[in-house]
């Protein structure tokens, strides 16, 4: 999540440049508020692509997590601080937590998008103070939770009582948020119906 879309300011980041240029879906936007008119209508387009089951695939329910905002953009800061030897400031800072609010959101939509669909008979969603997860699953619920515990390492992962934790895998190929959404469905899907 914090990957996601830190890479996609590096290059103005690392080029010292003044200028807020953020980039999204290979397009760039001058300024924060057009880049996040474009996550917000990103995020739209991606749950207005979902169709939701008729019925529930199970009977459990579905308890997902990942990092707050705060927490994204906190870990952020500390990690800049370590590499560059200083605290992040001015365009640096803005861009961090500008990244951190678009990434929570493009995070967000992953798990509402599970939940419209309507895969699970309900879906509980948490966001926690920590970039670092870890929750058990029980007879009565799965979890599906994103966790950072290093930069550039993060990875989702599924957890049921009945076949234990396993790494969270999804079709990242898709051009588009809303492909890169419904690829994330079908891998919920997947882990509903071996249940």
């Amino acid at each position: 999540m914090i990957k996601k879309t830190l890479m996609l300011a590096a290059a103005v980041l690392l080029s010292g440049c003044a200028a807020n240029t953020y980039t999204l879906n290979q397009k760039q936007y001058s300024g924060e508020k057009a880049f996040h008119t474009a996550v917000s209508a990103d995020v739209a387009e991606s749950l207005a692509s979902v169709t939701p089951l008729a019925a529930p695939l199970t009977k459990k329910r579905l308890i997902v997590a990942f990092p707050s905002q705060q927490a994204a953009f906190e870990e952020t800061g500390r990690r800049h601080a370590a590499i560059a030897g200083r605290e992040a400031s001015g365009v640096q800072l803005e861009l961090y937590k500008n990244l951190s609010i678009a990434n929570n959101r493009l995070t967000r939509v992953f798990f509402e998008a599970i939940q419209k669909k309507g895969i699970y008979s309900s879906i509980e969603i948490r966001e926690l103070p920590s970039v670092v997860i870890s929750i058990e699953p029980s007879v009565d619920y799965d979890v599906l939770y994103y966790t950072e515990a290093a930069a550039n390492s993060g990875q989702y992962f599924y957890a049921s009582a009945k076949h234990g934790k396993q790494v969270f895998a999804y079709d990242r190929s898709g051009v588009t948020s809303a492909a890169k959404v419904s690829a994330f469905i079908d891998a919920a899907q997947a882990q509903a119906i071996r249940e």
